[in-house]
């Protein structure tokens, strides 16, 4: 299996390289010197380790527990070979020479799998001074690891019995017949949706088109977001309102995108979808009347904390405590499965209401079951409702974990609940505890529940059962 792994893992990376070209192309356009030789050695590594990996290794199809692995490796090595232009530039603050080189590495691997992993974190002050081809190689990051690598990864690698597993396992929706069609059509929706609101913004006045398209990527795949400075531009009405549909096309499932494309609105609007849009409106109504903030102000953040987009204007500090509880809440749970949003993820809640729902209907039939035939159970359900409940559960006790971890630094439970869980749902907003000042220890830790949050403690769990097992057989 390993041949068939790091072959499947060097194609990956040759696609990382591949795509790493538009920045290079800016930088020369730009003549910025520096940061083309930093992206050149980033391009050159992962075009080569790929190359290397295909030629001497076997591409054929992984199994279920093949995929798992390929999933860790893949963000563990991209992030890893994608912080090679943040080491070599360190635009982190410190002189260049005066940091030493292990906070260095640490520095540009955070920044890098904050990218990888769309959580949007940045240790970098004022990310709009950043050389144009680096701006954009933080925004192509988002792509790689959003839109492009995990849906690559799964169009590409598997067998058709591992698919209905991955299906089953991440909520993945076969909207199109094809489950590799399916993943194929996702670029294109959301290579749509970033020329048609770059164009929208360009006419709202917004002309910088390597700038908006950049902001573009990032709110669409709910990444880095601007500074505070920066963001002031789009907070008139017409480029808010743009943001907040922006930011609700990223986080509903791509089955509402692709039947909005195919015009088929009446699937569109599915059980989940309707579910996530009811807790959007209710969200919004209760953080407007905790905060006592106008309404479409709580819709923009509440949008944002569901999307894990992590977009804010207001001083999360100025929300008080019920508004801030009502955030945290909003953030653990996320958008919908098979989006750009993190957290646990509205399917797996209704799935996890529809098990208790059973169980207790269960128990208050329970003499008339065992007088009535019994009817055989649906294997596929229960694997579903086994699956989403394992899900929830690993998620809560790693958010707490690394939560009661994090207060060591020296901050308030619930101000660890916030910046922890930000970070294992993906989010990337922080209360500015998570900055380039941070121990080196604390940036390992977000690091690790970034990591988490994009590939899932699940995945991880298995891998390492899986490899247990075969270790224990030999």
């Amino acid at each position: 299996m390993s041949k068939r792994l790091f072959a499947n893992l060097g194609f990956l990376l040759q696609i990382a390289g591949l795509l790493t070209l538009l920045p290079i192309a800016i930088g020369f356009i730009y003549n910025e010197s520096q940061a083309v030789i930093s992206l050149f050695l980033a391009c050159v590594t992962f075009l080569g380790s790929g190359f290397l990996l295909n030629a001497y290794c076997e591409r054929k199809e992984l199994d279920f527990k093949g995929s798992n692995f390929l999933f860790i490796i893949t963000f563990i090595l991209l992030p890893l070979i994608g912080s090679i232009p943040f080491f070599y530039a360190n635009p982190f603050g410190s002189v260049p020479g005066s940091a030493n080189t292990l906070e260095v590495f640490t520095n540009a691997y955070f920044e890098s799998a904050s990218g990888f992993t769309t959580t949007g974190f940045s240790l970098i002050a004022k990310p709009e001074a950043l050389p144009l081809s680096i701006l954009v190689y933080r925004s192509m990051t988002e792509l790689m690891g959003g839109v492009g690598i995990v849906y690559l990864l799964l169009a590409f690698f598997q067998s058709r019995k591992s698919l209905s597993s991955l299906s089953n396992t991440f909520g993945i929706d076969n909207v199109s017949g094809s489950l590799k069609k399916t993943y194929f059509s996702v670029f294109a929706i959301y290579s749509v949706y970033i020329l048609i609101f770059t164009g929208i913004f360009y006419a709202l006045g917004f002309t910088d088109l390597i700038s908006t398209g950049t902001f573009i990527i990032d709110t669409l795949t709910g990444g880095f977001t601007p500074s505070v400075d920066a963001y002031g531009p789009y907070l008139e009405f017409a480029p808010k309102f743009c943001i907040i549909l922006l930011m609700l096309l990223g986080s509903v499932n791509f089955a509402f995108n692709y039947h909005l494309f195919t015009r088929k609105l009446k699937h569109a609007f599915s059980t989940e979808v309707f579910a996530y849009l009811i807790i959007i409106a209710v969200g919004t109504l209760a953080l407007s009347l905790a905060s006592n903030i106008k309404v479409l102000d709580s819709l923009f953040h509440v949008i944002s904390m569901t999307s894990s987009t992590g977009q804010s204007y207001i001083p999360l500090g100025s929300f008080g405590n019920t508004g801030y509880a009502i955030l945290i809440v909003l953030t653990l749970i996320g958008g919908c499965a098979f989006s750009m949003a993190g957290g646990i993820r509205v399917s797996r809640l209704i799935t996890f209401a529809k098990t208790i729902k059973e169980n207790v209907t269960a128990l208050w039939t329970k003499e008339q079951s065992v007088a009535e035939p019994q009817k055989p159970k649906n294997e596929n359900g229960s694997l579903e409702n086994l699956s989403a409940s394992v899900s929830i559960v690993l998620f809560i006790v790693t958010f707490v974990v690394f939560s009661i971890i994090f207060t060591t630094i020296g901050v308030s439970f619930t101000d660890a609940l916030f910046e922890v869980g930000s970070a294992i749902t993906t989010n990337g907003i922080s209360m500015g505890i998570t900055t380039v000042a941070m121990p080196i220890g604390y940036k390992w830790l977000m690091i690790a529940a970034m990591t988490i949050g994009r590939i899932e403690i699940l995945t991880i769990i298995i891998a390492l059962f899986s490899l247990k097992k075969i270790n224990n057989t030999r």
